[in-house]
């Protein structure tokens, strides 16, 4: 189950067990004979609300930790990307990234669906991902655009 699916399903039961919990004590304190049974029911559903905070908490927290290690993983393919000279394959990424193969793969992939990056394909066969803004001729050819409107 994904990690956002598991914050909002532990978020809403400790909501519903929570109100369960008040109206328990509420019936205790109205119903004064029949106390220790809400008191004991209480208990129960309190305890349930609070395990299912912790559920909640815990996939909070673990789909933020995996949305900062992704940020990361991108930054360090940009950062090989540039000593590369904007040329890397995705073998070279997961060596030097230290990453599975298949995981540096769906990074340049994701990079290259958001614009960041393109894909040429070598002499030998090999796909190369290719940053534009990162190639050594790319920024030395730059010209300003508006130099082209003066007649």
């Amino acid at each position: 189950m994904p990690s956002r699916t598991k914050t909002l399903l532990g978020a809403l039961s400790t909501l519903v067990f929570t109100l369960m919990t008040f109206a328990m004590l509420l019936v205790g304190l109205i119903f004064s004979e029949q106390m220790w049974l809400a008191v004991l029911l209480a208990f129960f559903f309190g305890g349930i609300a609070a395990f299912s905070g912790v559920i909640a908490f815990k996939a909070a927290r673990e789909a933020g930790s995996s949305v900062s290690g992704l940020a990361q993983e991108r930054s360090r393919i940009l950062k090989l990307a540039a000593h590369q000279k904007g040329k890397l394959t995705a073998e070279e990424a997961a060596m030097e990234c230290r990453i599975p193969i298949d995981q540096a793969q769906a990074l340049l992939d994701d990079l290259v669906i958001n614009g960041r990056a393109d894909t040429w394909v070598s002499d030998g066969g090999s796909l190369v991902y290719v940053f534009r803004g990162l190639l050594e001729d790319d920024k030395a050819t730059a010209e300003d655009p508006m130099k082209m409107l003066d007649p």
